[in-house]
């Protein structure tokens, strides 16, 4: 097998492999190879077809889901800078970008408008829901996802590291922004922990815990892989000089990979300390999981998409 074909296995085909498994394994569940009207979401009263058209659940993961982009297309553009030699094709790429994004971003924001109404669309964006019968409170829903966009974050910027020393270490061009754009994402990150605040419930509260444990599972084996393989599916065009002289260092790829790791292994050991999964909705853990993967699915287009457009974005400046 290519390096190139190992990489498109990795990054973009075993993520579609694993929503083909949660899609048997919610067959399975629910004795049905056509589960589409079937109730299996947690709340005990979405189908799966409700599941993966849940608008209003997809308008407040955007903010989440903006900054794994971000972190994806910058951790491959500090790696793999984009200096395109063929303006035109650039051009061509972020006009189809753009186009899936904004497509999916109008979809998910003119849906919830449309069926749950603007007070449900502004009540999302400000991070106030958390799950089905919980009060609405201020950034609650961004500290429910607290650890684990810190994790995929750190993941991120180590697999792109992980790559770029399966090519030879690539010694990445003199071009601009190769580090603000990963920088941003850190800085979005930051800024959205500022202004929703943090307390002590995504370390100690069992819903929390819980809760972040089941995004770091569903998002680091889908939307992540995704994301950084459509990035690193758009590096191929890019030059890079042969050799191992980059100033990318060894140790940002093993210390940020480290990072990720600790934060997972933390949610896991606290979840089962916690007990948390007798604080989910549902009972049994394939009820949690598997349904789980359909309620991203708007994410899995939203998220590659604006990320691929991140990456092919012409920097201004340089880093």
């Amino acid at each position: 097998m290519t390096p190139a074909r190992l990489e498109r296995t990795v990054f973009l085909g075993l993520p579609i492999a694993i929503l083909g498994l949660a899609f048997a394994g919610i067959c399975v569940m629910v004795g049905s190879a056509w589960p589409w009207h079937a109730v299996v979401h947690e709340d005990g009263t979405r189908t799966l077809l409700d599941t993966v058209f849940y608008f209003e659940h997809a308008t407040r993961e955007l903010l989440p889901d903006v900054v794994v982009a971000l972190a994806a297309a910058g951790a491959v553009r500090y790696f793999f800078p984009s200096e395109h030699r063929r303006p035109g094709q650039a051009r061509r790429r972020r006009r189809l970008l753009a186009l899936l994004t904004l497509a999916t971003l109008v979809l998910i924001l003119g849906a919830t408008l449309w069926v749950d109404g603007g007070r449900a669309v502004a009540d999302n964006l400000s991070q106030s829901h958390t799950r089905a019968g919980a009060p609405l409170v201020w950034g609650a829903h961004w500290r429910y996802h607290f650890l684990d966009r810190l994790a995929l974050m750190l993941a991120a910027f180590s697999a792109a590291g992980v790559v770029w020393l399966s090519r030879g270490r690539p010694h990445p061009p003199q071009a601009p922004g190769r580090l603000r754009l990963y920088g941003a994402a850190l800085v979005l990150f930051a800024f959205a922990t500022l202004v929703f605040g943090l307390t002590a419930e995504p370390f100690r509260d069992p819903a929390f815990l819980g809760h972040q444990l089941r995004e770091l599972f569903t998002h680091g084996l889908v939307t992540l892989p995704l994301a950084l393989g459509v990035c690193l599916e758009l590096a191929r065009t890019f030059p890079a000089q042969a050799g191992s002289s980059s100033s990318a260092r060894v140790w940002s790829i093993g210390l940020t990979g480290c990072a990720s790791v600790t934060i997972a292994a933390f949610l896991l050991v606290a979840s089962l300390l916690a007990d948390a999964q007798a604080h989910g909705q549902t009972t049994g853990l394939a009820a949690l999981l598997l349904p789980h993967f359909g309620e991203h699915a708007l994410g899995y287009v939203f998220v590659p998409a604006l990320a691929g457009l991140l990456y092919v974005w012409p920097a201004r400046g340089r880093s």
